[in-house]
């Protein structure tokens, strides 16, 4: 199944990117004033969202392949288009946020689209 393996990869790829972007970039440039992601908790939220959804998938897919973990990934990857690419949409003016919504965005859809290219490859 290394179709599903490289889904998940890729799927962890996304988690790491989004936990590396709340770290570096959420908690690390408010270091004196945590205080201000509680002012505006939507984008750090989003992200550790990301990050818990994209590990779990990928830990899943790569360790526990199932149809079940396939179709979530389905639909993971259709949410994580949905949200993830109109977020890189709002970020267009900005380079810096620009550049890892849109890594963000394209490791999730494309695990998930390896996922559901490779779906063949589970036991039904």
């Amino acid at each position: 199944m290394p179709g599903l393996r490289n889904a998940g990869a890729l799927w962890l790829t996304a988690g790491v990117v989004c936990v590396g972007l709340l770290i570096v970039v959420f908690v690390g440039e408010n270091v004196r004033d945590l205080g201000a992601l509680l002012r505006d908790p939507f984008p750090p939220g989003l992200v550790l969202a990301g990050a818990v959804v994209a590990l779990s998938l990928g830990a899943l897919l790569i360790f526990r392949p199932g149809p079940a973990v396939v179709r979530w990934s389905t639909v993971a990857g259709i949410a994580w288009l949905v949200v993830y690419g109109s977020w890189a949409l709002t970020m267009l003016p900005t380079p810096g946020p620009l550049t890892s919504t849109v890594l963000i965005t394209g490791f999730g859809v494309a695990g998930a689209l390896v996922a559901y290219l490779s779906r063949k490859q589970v036991a039904r």
